[in-house]
């Protein structure tokens, strides 16, 4: 399925907007999976799922967990 220009540049200044970057091609999948009517949601967990986070981040997120667990 194809879809106008005009979504694809919606959906890419969009997605800057909200810092994040990505190539364009990631985007066209993400319009075909939405024609497909999956999910918004099952489409964030994929690409959450799927994308690399830094050593930094996960040391970081590490640490908040922690946090969490020893102040319950």
């Amino acid at each position: 399925m194809t879809f106008p220009q005009a979504h694809q540049v919606e959906l890419i200044a969009l997605a800057e907007l909200a810092g994040i970057s990505a190539v364009p091609g990631v985007y066209r999948i993400i319009l075909e999976l939405l024609a497909l009517q999956i999910s918004p949601e099952d489409i964030y967990i994929l690409l959450k799922q799927i994308c690399p986070r830094t050593t930094e981040k996960k040391a970081l997120d590490a640490e908040e967990a922690l946090d969490l667990f020893n102040t319950s």
